[in-house]
């Protein structure tokens, strides 16, 4: 199976799609997919760039936060890194405005400035459809390159989760109205 796809017209990836990291990871692929066996070993070592690079991609770009910030997540666990919405675009970004923690924890992230290299956007060349996120409510756009189509179906704790779709009809920027779903 590709890790993702970068189709004439349009991309998908499960979490992030990020060109460093995906660079990164192209000796490792055959057509967007691990190529040889060998190619798992070095992409499910942690520590190593391949692994973190599939990370990203698979899972979502995270930042370290700055010196001394850190907080608990729900499982009790100390972080001292941030899951990010990294298709952002904006100048002058700011920990908080990247951070996709709880409404309980958004405090305790500082207003201090990102650092360019840690913000990497999407450039909108193509239509992007993603997944990962868990999003809630109505199913919306991420902004009018990126449509995520995971609104939470699989979680049993969800009696409002949806499964949810995009209706592509070939357009370059995509509309909230394409968005279909069904409720669970």
């Amino acid at each position: 199976m590709p890790l993702f796809l970068d189709l004439d017209d349009i991309r998908v990836v499960h979490a992030c799609w990020h060109e460093e990291h995906l660079a990164t990871l192209a000796p490792f692929l055959d057509n967007n997919a691990v190529a040889h066996h060998a190619s798992w070993a070095e992409l499910c070592r942690d520590g190593t760039d391949a692994f973190a690079s599939a990370e990203v991609i698979l899972k979502g770009m995270e930042i370290p936060l700055p010196t001394g910030v850190e907080f608990t997540d729900k499982d009790g666990h100390t972080r001292k890194r941030t899951r990010t919405h990294w298709w952002l675009t904006d100048v002058d970004l700011t920990y908080r405005d990247l951070a996709m923690v709880p409404s309980d924890i958004i405090e305790q992230i500082p207003h201090d400035p990102v650092p360019a290299h840690l913000q990497p956007g999407y450039d909108g060349e193509k239509p992007l459809f993603i997944g990962h996120y868990w999003m809630s409510g109505r199913p919306n756009l991420i902004n009018q390159h990126i449509a995520c189509v995971d609104w939470s179906i699989a979680a049993s704790d969800n009696p409002k989760a949806k499964l949810c779709a995009y209706q592509w009809d070939g357009e370059h920027e995509l509309s909230a109205d394409n968005m279909i779903w069904v409720d669970r």
